[in-house]
């Protein structure tokens, strides 16, 4: 496929397809997807190193949930419109750069913290740094590839953040279980640290290289010239307001159900390391490495069989098939999430989790295909943020209150599980009845965004 990408045919105007895709979009898309991985490598790396961070600093699962959620997750939330503002005005990659700048700038910071306070003002600097992932990453994918390769782009970036996941695990897994190692034969000042600070200023170096390579992606000119179009647009803020108006159907229910969706895979595989480390007294390093392996082979087969079957339901209905397929999804991930409760090993419960993530990202893997599908190119960029707002505000608030209800609970192991499958049925149940409900209205939504890209073209034309 990439070599058909890359040839020089001469474009046609029967053969759009021909036109050839330039060594700088590919580059451009490799370079987005390591920044992504580094990006929730940090948060992977945190839930690993829970339990020796709450032992030094006293913490409370409850404090823990809170640093996860609203620390390290809800201010995402507040801050994905802007930055989406600022991605249709200011040269993405400057505000990527500057993005991976303060992430790793934050994440260096909390291996120095003393307390909870001062780690949960850095955990806020991660998440403002993060933020840029969702909304400018998707805008700048439209900057390095034509039309008729950005579906494949598109695809290619969202497993490869599924595997970021399991890459971040592993690595961090790695990187824990070498320092641990290591310990003794570091630098003075690295020695007198903890291996959990040690562990949070090596994972922010990345960002010395990431931060040249992001600046050096090439775009291609008529990217400049559709930002330049979108930046004169008068009234265009109002234009968003009466097109989520006129849609608020559709809109709320595919984002809140998305969202519900991903905060309740969230809850349980965010908290399911914590889970095994407590249980069975596995090292963070040795659940660190298998999890990532799990989600590893549970995201590829997930994404395979939920295109495979969306593709089989738009034989009937191309419109809501990938609603019905991540439907599904939901529903199978709560019959597997269930099964927890009764698993007795840690081999157990990486079999249950691999299946899991299938369905749960199987179905969440089309959630970019709906969501441009139901958004106007001509404000995609803040669609893009406001359906993200769903996902991490609900994310923020999953954690916090699994914390709560297990300090309620008593810190028997097993009552963290309870918490849990305790906020994690309702995501799952409430999701997919917000995804049915919003089928009513998907069609006329998205026949509506067809004409609107239609009389957008022709103006700039």
């Amino acid at each position: 496929m990439m070599q058909t990408d890359m040839s020089t045919a001469t474009p046609s105007n029967n053969a759009p397809s021909s036109h050839p895709v330039l060594l700088g979009a590919w580059y451009g898309l490799a370079t987005l997807i390591l920044a992504s991985i580094c990006g929730n490598s940090v948060m992977q790396v945190m839930a690993l190193l829970t339990e020796p961070l709450k032992q030094e600093l006293s913490l409370s699962d409850t404090e823990i949930g809170a640093l996860r959620g609203l620390g390290a997750t809800l201010v995402v939330a507040l801050a994905s419109y802007p930055i989406g503002w600022l991605a249709d005005r200011i040269d993405r990659r400057r505000i990527f750069a500057v993005c991976i700048f303060i992430w790793c700038a934050a994440t260096a910071a909390s291996g120095l913290a003393r307390d909870y306070e001062m780690l949960f003002v850095f955990a806020m600097g991660i998440s403002v740094g993060e933020a840029v992932l969702g909304p400018v990453t998707y805008s700048l994918i439209p900057d390095l590839f034509p039309p008729e390769r950005r579906m494949l782009a598109n695809s290619i970036f969202f497993v490869s953040q599924l595997l970021g996941y399991a890459v971040g695990l592993a690595l961090g897994g790695l990187l824990i279980g070498a320092v641990e190692r290591s310990h003794a034969a570091l630098p003075a000042a690295l020695a007198s640290l903890s291996t959990w600070r040690i562990v949070f200023i090596l994972v922010a170096l990345p960002g010395i290289v990431l931060i040249p390579m992001m600046l050096a992606i090439p775009l291609r000119e008529a990217a400049r010239a559709d930002s330049g179009a979108g930046t004169a647009a008068p009234g265009e803020h109002g234009g968003l307001l009466a097109y989520c108006r006129a849609h608020v159907r559709t809109l709320l229910s595919m984002f809140a159900g998305f969202g519900a969706i991903g905060a309740a895979n969230f809850t349980v595989f965010g908290w399911i390391a914590v889970a095994i480390v407590r249980m069975f007294g596995a090292t963070p390093a040795e659940v660190g490495v298998t999890l990532g392996q799990v989600f590893a082979v549970g995201s590829v087969l997930g994404v395979t069989a939920a295109n495979l079957l969306a593709k089989r339901l738009a034989r009937r209905d191309a419109d809501a098939a990938p609603v019905r397929v991540a439907e599904l999804g939901a529903l199978t991930a709560l019959a597997f999430s269930l099964l927890y409760l009764v698993a007795t090993t840690p081999t157990q419960f990486y079999v249950i989790a691999t299946f899991q993530i299938a369905a749960s990202f199987g179905g969440l893997a089309l959630s970019p295909t709906v969501n441009q599908g139901i958004a106007p190119a001509r404000i995609r960029a803040r669609m893009m943020a406001l359906g993200g707002m769903f996902y991490i505000a609900f994310g923020a608030l999953s954690p916090l209150v699994v914390g709560i209800i297990s300090d309620a609970l008593g810190p028997e192991p097993r009552n963290l599980l309870t918490a849990m499958m305790l906020v994690a049925v309702p995501g799952f149940v409430g999701g997919a009845l917000l995804l049915r409900f919003g089928e009513g209205t998907l069609r006329r939504t998205m026949d509506s965004v067809k004409a609107d890209d239609a009389a957008f073209m022709a103006r700039l034309e």
